[in-house]
């Protein structure tokens, strides 16, 4: 059986669909480059979050957090689930295609990790999949001599 290889999706398509479900997005197609801002709140108990979504065919969508600056837990030395540079990460390789809507994939996938996250700086147990990211337990002792 042969199978016929996956088409990118334009990126003004892509950017229509993100409108479409989040019409205060604001976004621009600029020489083959997509960059899009959108606020998120992953529930009504967290916090709104702004987004930016920069996306280029033939590479991965990068999305960070830009509003308000993600915060490490008070045991933790660094963020769970962030690349070096400050790009989310959402998905293990191959599970996002160039012709999945980010819409669909990218912008629900932020969300949940952003739950995970707001968990995280709460338990210190990241409960989303991937690697695992639990910060070390207080030490009671330490606290005990205080």
């Amino acid at each position: 059986m042969v199978s016929t290889p996956r088409r990118a999706i334009n990126l003004g398509r892509q950017l229509a669909a993100i409108q479409a479900v989040l019409p205060h997005a604001q976004g621009a197609v600029h020489r083959g480059r997509l960059v899009c801002t959108v606020t998120l709140q992953p529930n009504v108990l967290c916090r709104v979050y702004t987004v930016k979504v920069t996306y280029r065919h033939r590479s991965s969508p990068r999305v960070r957090v830009i509003d308000p600056l993600l915060e490490l837990h008070p045991r933790a030395t660094s963020l769970p689930h962030v690349y070096s540079g400050g790009d989310l990460c959402l998905y293990l390789p191959g599970e996002w295609t160039e012709d999945m809507l980010l819409a669909r994939t990218i912008l629900p996938w932020t969300c949940e990790w952003l739950l995970h996250y707001e968990l995280w700086l709460i338990t210190g147990r990241w409960a989303g999949s991937g690697e695992d990211h639990a910060v070390s337990p207080a030490d009671e002792d330490a606290e005990s001599e205080r």
